[in-house]
């Protein structure tokens, strides 16, 4: 029987998977070489310019001005500071994202997102007017679990055992989508009562209108070719959704259905408009 217990192990070993698959085509060197290229240095400063800066200030205002309810602005704010998602390197490389850039990228965002939270979760306490105890433990065993552990892993085996690491990206990047389909579609149907019932809500407009100003920001506020701006845009609204949770959870006293079905909502909201928007930049493209 499928318990919510055993769902989220097979949600985590998905992650997992695929996260290896991106570290067996990783260098150990590779934040040494994107921080010493003087382009490269610029693009991922601006892109997390975006994700920490810009992006928190359009959650602040919306949460402030949009009066979306505690529960929404919870979310908001706390996917505004969480890192990207672990799956996204997979989705920025057959963008044409380079792969020392991508990894560089994750790992300093993730590092970056540990260093900014206490001070973004003051403003988190205040704009949604609640005191909230740090919940810094569970957010670095979320992020050991999910990034760092299995992204050393598959770069020590590609350091290691280099041709089993270039045969073995395929087959686990295949696995890990499989799990973590099947895991996504078992969670929309268990939650579509509860994601029907937040979409109701003045979160949803909220939602869409800080997943449109993030792509945006992310596109515009990068210098360079296509596949320079998408990789930020992408960055900026896909964000870590088990970061999210215990954040947000430690605002609200727990994580209840309805912060789940929000935190989803959010992400199925940020999935469309990135469709559209990577749409729009193929047309463009061709």
């Amino acid at each position: 029987m499928l318990t919510p217990s055993l769902i989220k192990l097979l949600a985590v070993s998905s992650v997992f998977l695929l996260v290896v698959s991106i570290g067996l085509q990783a260098r150990f060197g590779s934040i040494f070489r994107v921080f010493s290229d003087a382009q490269d240095r610029q693009k991922i400063l601006s892109a997390l310019a975006v994700m920490f800066l810009a992006v928190p200030l359009v959650a602040y205002l919306v949460v402030r001005l949009g009066a979306p309810g505690p529960t929404a602005g919870a979310v908001i704010l706390a996917l505004s500071i969480a890192p990207i998602a672990p799956i996204l390197p997979r989705k920025q490389l057959k963008f044409g994202g380079d792969t020392d850039w991508v990894t560089a990228f994750q790992v300093t965002g993730t590092f970056l997102s540990l260093v900014l939270a206490p001070f973004y979760l003051g403003l988190l306490s205040s704009a949604i007017g609640v005191q909230m105890d740090s919940p810094m433990s569970a957010m670095m065993r979320i992020l050991g679990l999910t990034v760092f552990a299995p992204l050393l892993i598959g770069m020590g085996l590609r350091q290691v055992v280099p041709e089993l690491a270039s045969r073995l990206v395929r087959p686990l990047g295949l696995t890990g989508t499989a799990i973590l389909a099947a895991v996504a579609l078992l969670i929309l149907v268990g939650m579509w009562p509860a994601l029907v019932a937040a979409a109701s809500t003045p979160a949803l407009p909220a939602y869409l209108v800080v997943a449109i100003c993030g792509v945006i920001l992310g596109h515009v506020f990068v210098r360079g070719s296509v596949s320079d701006r998408v990789p930020s845009a992408q960055a900026a609204v896909s964000r870590h959704p088990g970061v999210a949770l215990t954040l947000a959870g430690a605002a609200l006293g727990g994580t209840q259905p309805e912060l789940l079905a929000n935190v989803l909502l959010f992400v199925l909201v940020a999935t469309v408009v990135l469709a559209a928007y990577q749409f729009m930049v193929r047309s463009d493209a061709d």
